[in-house]
């Protein structure tokens, strides 16, 4: 009964803290100086003018948000995809590309001897690397339908900061604050979330099936064997021999993290908190087994990537100096007559 309890206590403390943390936390990102305005932009069929939000960072530099379209996170998919492919093979990329696929190959090179030691450090401080989960279900009728899992240990804690879950759950929180607050900048935050998840799911699973690396605690040699271009009726019976690389749950977070600071720049915090998440899910991932250190460069690449690229829509940033500052890049005075002999000044401002 004692350990019942202590275990009943301990869920209930993860669940207070990972809907606080996650579903709550746009409230700390609350928006200073944000007001309405409309902006002209050009497209394909012309200038047009659009509902934006002025959010201004310091004296001289602000963000435009735009009002986000409906289902943009969807239709920009196939774009974002094609870019990622772009801004992979550029010619000033190629650099980087090469010293990320040297710095895999050296952590491959050691992945068993890592594992080996963040075993023996995760047992030296007792952290229990068992994949420990409570399923919660909805039972409608006779059928019961899987909700969500949630960690009953620290390790499985950490581990479940790189689920899906997690990052739906924040961006649901910029969704519900963005809308009851009218916060462009909150639902374009949602609205990058939900596209990156689809382009990631994508490109993610794409490489996995390519690469087809076994996870560690189904590694048949030291380091995993390698099946390249595995069959998909083979990769659906067997997925954890297959889709080690790269880790989709590292990429996820690598992407939240991106896209978030991308909008929020001037909450310095957003980085450091961000990537000490990225860290301990990363120890916990290697520490049950789950993944390789090699799975990781290459998931890290792909979320900044795709962080990047769904940031580049829905917005711009400006920065203001002299007479621009008050009156926008381009202003225009245009004299025009009415009905009666009466005249008047017609104002454009872009900005």
């Amino acid at each position: 009964m004692g350990v019942a309890w202590v275990l009943w206590i301990f869920s209930l403390r993860v669940r207070i803290f990972l809907f606080l943390v996650l579903v709550l936390f746009p409230l700390v990102l609350l928006a200073e100086g944000k007001r309405d305005t409309l902006v002209v932009v050009s497209g394909k069929k012309g200038e047009r003018v659009v509902s934006a939000q002025v959010y201004n960072m310091d004296t001289n530099n602000r963000m435009i948000f735009y009002k986000p379209k409906p289902f943009e996170f969807v239709t920009n998919v196939p774009s974002d995809i094609g870019n990622l492919y772009k801004t992979t093979v550029k010619r000033e990329n190629l650099s980087r590309l090469a010293l990320l696929l040297g710095g895999t190959v050296a952590l491959v090179a050691f992945d068993q001897q890592i594992t080996d030691a963040v075993h023996h450090f995760g047992n030296y401080i007792g952290l229990d690397p068992a994949r420990n989960f409570s399923r919660v279900s909805l039972n409608i009728g006779k059928a019961s339908i899987p909700v969500i899992d949630l960690p009953q240990n620290l390790n499985s804690a950490f581990y479940f900061i790189g689920e899906g879950w997690p990052s739906i759950l924040v961006a649901t929180g910029f969704i519900g604050y963005g809308w009851a607050g009218h916060d462009y900048r909150a639902r374009q935050t949602a609205s990058q979330m939900f596209e990156m998840f689809f382009t990631l799911a994508i490109t993610v699973q794409s490489i996995k099936r390519i690469t087809g690396r076994e996870s560690p605690f189904q590694a048949t040699q030291p380091g995993g064997v390698w099946h390249p271009f595995t069959s998909p009726a083979k990769y659906q019976r067997d997925v954890s021999y297959y889709d080690a690389m790269p880790s989709g749950h590292f990429a996820t977070v690598m992407a939240t993290i991106t896209i978030i600071a991308g909008n929020y720049p001037t909450n310095k915090w957003v980085k450091p908190i961000g990537y000490s998440l990225l860290g301990l899910c990363g120890f916990a991932m290697i520490h049950n087994g789950v993944h390789w250190a090699g799975d990781y460069p290459i998931a890290i690449a792909i979320g900044y990537t795709c962080g990047k690229i769904a940031l580049a829509r829905g917005h711009r940033t400006e920065t203001r100096s002299g007479f621009g500052a008050l009156w926008g890049k381009n202003a225009s005075v245009i004299p025009f007559a009415y009905g009666n002999g009466g005249v008047g000044l017609s104002y454009r401002c872009s900005f």
